[in-house]
């Protein structure tokens, strides 16, 4: 299993346009080797907004894959880099007791409309 761990910095004026960015991921849904993908706020005083958003793939030839033809589209269309102060990706192949630990993060103020799952 291959999990993906994005962390992305976001002001405060861009925080909705990112939010309606992420929820316009759903063609995952559709993608081989995609399982799910869920994200939120993370809880921080002060600064830029950090959002975190956690990505599960069978392995890492379909994540591969995935990023090799279809990301860039999606990524493009839904014009969320205009928004995004700094973005940090973290790859682990890792078990199910790790991803639940990362899906369930008591830091993170979970967004309903970022969750993907597989159709």
């Amino acid at each position: 299993m291959l999990i993906k761990r994005i962390v992305c910095e976001v002001d405060t004026a861009n925080a909705e346009a990112f939010a309606k960015a992420q929820s316009e991921w759903e063609a995952l849904s559709h993608v081989n080797g995609f399982i799910k993908q869920a994200g939120g706020w993370r809880k921080t005083i002060d600064g830029p907004l950090t959002a975190e958003i956690i990505s599960v793939w069978e392995n890492r030839e379909a994540y591969d894959h995935f990023m090799e033809n279809e990301h860039d589209s999606i990524y493009d269309d839904n014009e969320q880099k205009a928004v995004i102060l700094s973005l940090e990706v973290t790859l682990y192949e890792e078990d199910k007791s790790f991803v639940q630990d990362l899906l369930h993060n008591p830091d993170i103020q979970y967004e309903p409309d970022w969750t993907v799952l597989k159709a």
